[in-house]
């Protein structure tokens, strides 16, 4: 996909910094509501941190910019077929300035190296930003979840 890079993110493993940014990020009201996040608490979000280890059913990533952490985002309920896509802007000055697309198109990339036939986002019907990158990339409204979600697909 050709497109003008506005900033250019560096695209890491997702570690410890990242996890405090995550904190704060999660816990702002906007953001919270826009990725449907269940309250936790550090302690919670300390397990499932260190549970990563041990996991095949996640891969986790995040973006950086200027030297911070900026985004996390990745795929989970990994299978051997599919994998839920998930990842967030956390600093909102950088919404709309391309980070998303070069997410996107890592984790794409990620998804066809393991062979998965397909990837699914579930979001909000508000969340036009989503929706928006979702359908540019060629992922397509699959089902209404529930009355306020909806699921996308893209088949690889």
């Amino acid at each position: 996909m050709e497109y003008r890079k506005l900033i250019e993110i560096e695209l890491r493993e997702f570690d410890r910094e990242t996890l405090e940014k995550s904190w704060e990020w999660l816990n702002d009201p906007q953001l919270k509501s826009l990725t449907m996040t269940p309250d936790f608490d550090q302690e919670s979000q300390e397990k499932w941190f260190e549970s990563l280890k041990t996991r095949n059913d996640y891969h986790l990533k995040a973006g950086w910019y200027n030297g911070v952490p900026i985004a996390v985002y990745g795929l989970k309920h990994i299978t051997g077929s599919d994998a839920e896509l998930f990842g967030y802007i956390g600093e909102k000055e950088l919404w709309g300035k391309t980070a998303a697309i070069q997410m996107m198109q890592d984790v794409i990339a990620y998804a066809r190296s393991r062979n998965l036939e397909s990837l699914y986002c579930i979001t909000l019907k508000e969340n036009k930003r989503t929706y928006r990158l979702c359908s540019r990339f060629g992922f397509k409204t699959e089902k209404e979840v529930t009355d306020e979600t909806i699921m996308m697909r893209l088949y690889l």
